[in-house]
């Protein structure tokens, strides 16, 4: 059943679109968490393995995520101006796309994993460890991406809820596949860290079939192949436009990830492992941020396709209070149960310390780094990728490295540190960025005192 994006309350559509997201980006997200907590029963070794290994999933996640994003763009606008010929024909040539991207990348990655990897900073006895987790990875990475990109064709077109109970099964089917491999029960061998792998991908299976199933279901895959052949070039042409910015601004992300493990690698292995963890803690307690932000991208596109400018400023108000918000809840919640929930993935203590000390410093941030993600996910919805990727830029290079770099000085917490005052530096700049747009349209939110509209929800919340 579809959502319609373009007559309901704003508000309501927005949280009934999150909702379901969340939750399907929980168990995206727990497949990498399931992985960390089950590899950490394993040993400290195998855990810096996963840490290691973890950065190009992540890289190769926000690559066709990114493409991905490129394409809900075109096919929500050409949703929302009821162009089905162009919706079609977009989410065939996008499928297409990713499964031959990802198998390039796959072989790519395979091939040239030892030098990745020492370059990185990993030793001869974690090498083998990544290599024994990260190689079933990549060969079954053309699963995952072609279903992640079949999933926000679906999302785009309106069809939010059945995306994401696909993702939720395929959770499940991780979790009791991660038991049954890493320590080899019911009769299955042992199969340790390359267990965690397989159990992965395994489920990817089904998240792709469960995906291409639904597009069929949709008739989104019907095409005339006559005039798909005419258009092809073209469609291809308006994916690169909009999905190359959105592709460099998602992989951003992970490439910084990398950096830093650099970073915490010329500290110790310990800081590797603890910022493994910590890295899994965040993006599932990010959860509600990026489901709203995912959730902001195809309801601006499909509004601005209808040229319906007052719901895309109604959303646009929505994402900033629900983005602060939720910053202020996952701080909250850090801060009194961080020890405890960090001694599930690990007994080693230094490991411990070090995750629970990052989240003591980095997560004081977190209401600016959402409103950073979500000021880059409406840029994205309005058709400006290039605004979205620009301070996607300026946070890494700007921000985060020299930040960083300063802080290495100084130990791990120093590193710590350069990381909470980016996603600062990083807010700020995405809340000039958001007022510069609203003059350039001559919005009237530029002149809501933004204090007064928190001050008055609160209001709303604990006084009668």
């Amino acid at each position: 059943m579809s959502t319609d994006l373009l007559n309901n309350k704003t508000n309501k559509v927005l949280f009934s679109m999150s909702i379901p997201i969340s939750i399907g980006m929980l168990s995206t997200f727990l497949f990498q968490v399931i992985d960390t907590y089950f590899v950490g029963q394993l040993g400290a070794n195998e855990l810096a393995a996963l840490g290691f290994a973890s950065t190009i999933y992540f890289l190769v996640v926000g690559l066709f995520m990114g493409l991905a994003v490129g394409v809900s763009i075109i096919i929500g606008t050409a949703k929302g101006s009821n162009d089905k010929k162009k919706v079609n024909q977009t989410a065939f040539v996008a499928i297409l796309m990713s499964i031959v991207a990802s198998s390039l990348f796959s072989l790519a990655g395979i091939y040239f994993v030892d030098p990745i990897f020492m370059s990185m900073g990993s030793n001869e006895i974690i090498l083998p460890l990544i290599k024994m987790y990260i190689i079933p990875l990549l060969y079954g990475v053309p699963l995952l991406t072609t279903g992640l990109m079949a999933g926000g064709i679906l999302r785009a077109t309106g069809n939010i809820k059945n995306p994401e109970v696909i993702m939720g099964i395929a959770g499940v089917i991780n979790l009791i596949l991660d038991y049954v491999l890493i320590f080899g029960r019911y009769g299955f061998p042992e199969l340790g860290i390359k267990g965690a792998a397989l159990a992965t991908v395994y489920s990817w299976v089904f998240v792709l079939l469960g995906m291409l199933v639904l597009l069929v279901k949709d008739k989104l895959l019907i095409v005339n192949f006559k005039d798909l052949y005419s258009r092809f070039f073209t469609i291809t042409k308006e994916i690169g436009k909009l999905g190359l910015p959105t592709i460099i601004t998602q992989i951003i992300g992970p490439l910084t990830l990398i950096y830093l493990t650099f970073l915490f690698a010329k500290q110790t292995s310990e800081a590797v492992a603890a910022f493994g963890v910590a890295s899994r803690i965040q993006a599932l307690l990010m959860i509600g941020i990026l489901g709203v932000s995912t959730a902001i991208t195809p309801f601006i596109a499909q509004n601005k396709g209808a040229n319906n400018q007052v719901r895309i400023l109604e959303s646009i108000a929505f994402g900033g209070r629900a983005c602060t918000y939720l910053g202020l809840l996952v701080c909250i919640i850090l801060m009194v149960f961080i020890k405890p929930i960090v001694a599930v993935f690990s007994d080693d203590q230094q490991i411990v310390n070090y995750a629970s000390m990052y989240f003591y410093i980095v997560s004081v941030s977190y209401v600016f780094y959402g409103l950073f993600i979500i000021t880059s996910s409406i840029f994205n919805g309005l058709q400006l990728p290039i605004n979205s990727m620009r301070i996607m830029l300026v946070k890494s290079i700007l921000f985060t490295i020299p930040f960083t770099i300063i802080g290495s000085f100084y130990g791990v917490v120093g590193i710590f540190v350069g990381i909470a005052l980016s996603n600062v530096f990083a807010g700020l700049l995405a809340s000039y960025e958001m007022r510069k747009y609203f003059k350039s349209i001559k919005s009237e939110l530029i002149n809501i005192n933004i204090w007064e509209e928190y001050k008055n929800d609160f209001k709303r919340l604990f006084i009668k």
